[in-house]
Formats: C-alpha cells, sequence, structure tokens
C-alpha cells in the first residue's frame, strides 16, 4: 500500500515536471527527507534508587532531572508499542519522540519512577523476568502491580524467563539444545505475561543486550521485536529484531552527554546487513560494513571510538564505509559507537552503534 501511494504520487509530479510547475528533484529530495525524519530515542533504565549496583543504578533525584530535561525541552514521550507501529508502517513520528523501558521490573520503580510518570501522565515500557518475578518476590513487581500499572499507561513486555544468558552456550549443551532453551524461556514469557495481563505487545529485551543472528532470525519468523543495549536510534530503515536503547543508568545518567543522545537521529544506513555481534578469534578486530541509504556529503565527517582504544580506522569507498579498530577487542562486550554531524545548521548529530562480544 505504501509503495503504490508513492507510485501514484511519483507518477503525480513526474506530470506537472513535464510543465515545469513542479520540481521533481525537490519533490523526491523532500520524501526522502521525512523518512530519514521518522525517528525514536528509547531510554533503558534499571533500578531508581540510592542503595542498589552503581553500574544498573540511577539516583531518584537524577531520574527526576531527566524528566524535567525531556518536559523542559518538549521532547514528545511516547508509547513504545505505538511508535513502533507507525514506524514500520511509515508514518512520521514527531520530532524529538522519546520511549522510556525499564529492565528487570524491579520493585523500587514504585518509589519513585512510576509515581512520577504517572504525575506527569507518561507512558513506560517494563521488560519482565516470570521466573525470577516468582522466585524473588521481595525484589520485583508481582504480577498484581503490573496489572495495575499496565491500567495507568505502563506496557509489559518480554525479558525472558529468568535473564540467562542467551549466545554464551553452556559446555554441555548442543547448539541445537541451548537455542531451543532460550526460545522456550522468551515463548513460556509471552505465554506467562498473556496470561496474567491480557495480552503481549511482543516485545523482547534481549538480557546484557546479547545476541546472535539465529535468535534475531527466529524472532523474524515469531513476529516478534528485539532490543539491545547498544546506543542509538530507531527509524524505519532499523533492523527490528536488534533495536538499540540508549542506557541512562550507572556512568550514562550524565545529563550533559544524555542531551547529545536524546537529539539524535539514525544514522542513515541499511541495518539489515549489519554483522553478527559474536566473534571468532580469527576474526578480532572486526569490521563493519555501513551500506549507506543516502548521499551524504559530509561522510568524512564520521567518527567511531571504541572502549579504551583509539579512534576506530574509517576506509570510504562508493556507498560504503568500513570501520575496523586499531587493536583486538578484550573479551567480554564492546561497541564502536559512531556519530556524524547532521549538515543541517541544528548542531545534532547521527548515531550508531555496533555491539561485539568476545567469548
Amino acid at each position: 500500500m505504501k509503495n503504490l501511494k508513492r507510485l501514484k504520487t511519483l507518477i503525480s509530479y513526474s506530470a506537472l515536471a513535464l510543465f515545469g510547475l513542479v520540481n521533481f528533484n525537490r519533490i523526491a529530495l523532500a520524501e526522502e527527507k521525512t523518512e530519514l525524519n521518522s525517528n525514536l530515542v528509547v531510554l533503558q533504565y534499571h533500578h531508581v534508587a540510592d542503595d542498589t549496583p552503581a553500574v544498573t543504578s540511577i539516583k531518584p533525584d537524577e531520574f527526576i532531572e531527566h524528566l524535567n530535561y525531556l518536559a523542559d525541552n518538549q521532547f514528545n514521550i511516547v508509547d513504545l508499542p505505538s511508535a513502533l507501529q507507525k514506524i514500520k508502517a511509515g508514518e512520521t513520528l514527531a520530532d524529538k519522540s522519546v520511549a522510556i523501558t525499564f529492565d528487570d521490573g524491579y520493585l523500587n520503580l514504585l518509589d519513585v519512577a512510576l509515581p512520577e510518570l504517572e504525575k506527569r501522565g507518561w507512558p513506560a515500557t517494563i521488560f519482565v523476568n516470570p521466573g525470577l518475578l516468582k522466585k524473588h518476590r521481595s525484589h520485583y513487581l508481582s504480577w498484581q502491580q503490573l496489572k495495575t500499572w499496565q491500567n495507568k499507561k505502563m506496557t509489559i513486555a518480554n525479558h525472558g524467563w529468568q535473564h540467562d544468558y542467551w549466545v554464551r552456550q553452556p559446555d554441555d549443551m548442543t547448539a541445537n539444545q541451548w537455542q531451543e532453551q532460550i526460545k522456550s524461556s522468551i515463548l513460556s514469557t509471552e505465554k506467562a505475561i498473556t496470561k496474567q495481563l491480557g495480552s503481549s505487545p511482543k516485545l523482547v529485551a534481549f538480557p546484557y543486550g546479547e545476541y546472535d543472528t539465529w535468535l534475531t532470525d527466529w524472532l523474524s519468523d515469531n513476529n516478534l521485536i528485539g532490543f539491545g543495549q547498544q546506543s542509538g536510534v530507531i527509524a524505519s530503515y532499523s533492523d527490528f529484531t536488534a533495536l538499540p536503547r540508549f542506557p541512562a543508568s550507572g556512568n550514562y545518567t550524565n545529563l550533559k552527554t544524555l542531551a547529545v543522545k536524546l537529539n539524535s537521529k539514525a544514522l542513515p544506513i541499511d541495518y539489515k546487513k549489519l554483522p553478527s555481534p559474536l566473534l571468532a578469534s580469527q576474526s578480532n578486530p572486526p569490521s563493519v560494513d555501513l551500506h549507506w541509504l543516502t548521499k551524504i556529503n559530509n561522510r568524512n565527517q564520521l567518527a567511531c571510538y571504541v572502549s579504551s582504544q583509539p579512534n576506530a580506522d574509517i576506509l570510504h569507498k562508493d556507498q560504503v564505509s568500513k570501520i575496523t579498530a586499531q587493536q583486538s577487542l578484550n573479551k567480554g562486550r564492546t561497541r564502536y559507537n559512531c556519530t556524524l554531524p547532521i549538515a543541517d545548521g541544528s548542531g545534532r548529530f547521527y548515531w550508531f552503534s555496533q555491539p561485539w562480544l568476545v567469548k
């Protein structure tokens, strides 16, 4: 339907152009610009408390500062499932649209986070682990509490049954056995959410942000949308089985740096052509090819950063830019974070992140 509508539009503009009434190139560029402007920033939080692990926490006063910044700077706080539907359907979101998410569904959200959102009339999404919720009731929101907040604009979504690692295969299991266990974890969580709350939004957040292509392929086959923990912005050309979010807890609570991220847009590349985050030893340091979807005249201003390393090397050739770290990546999780100034005088940036896992 979308392609048919566009075809009719272009035919109409072509006919007018023959008579010198419309500049066809200007119209085409305007349509392209409209698509590139349909962007969604998603923030990721865990604990909102003073007495929880610093790496996954934000203090209540800092969280309120984040919310005040969003309000004072007229960000459009949106319901995540609805916003994703609009983006996938080719509809345009309001500029500076932001969705708020919480991983794990900790009980301390009741103290400040959820009441502050309710006071503002803002929605959020809470990703839960039903197995942990059952085992450790004193740490997590109960189903009854989740139902109460579902009725107050909060979406409850899938974080797996017990927050297992999903790509670190145990030595005593075959690859097939391990993958079937992870699929069962996801499907069991979907069933639990549907049973307890009436329906599921079919959104899945990867524990620790780790994933592989077998998992994203399976999510696509089962009409599930996946979220990692790599930073970046969502657009119509994103890979909806491995969407980015900006972490806003721990080392990422600083409002000055968060403000830059909140005002950023998705780098206009083909995200479906990105490689698996899992690295074999012979592929370290890894390279990632960025396939540009539109002509960017200031590609030479693209800068890519690697944790605890010099900036990555960048090679531009035709409509592809190759990004490679200068040194081998350490074991564990690493990211290539890339930024590019948007050449419109706004002072905003395109943002991209490629996650890697060296097991």
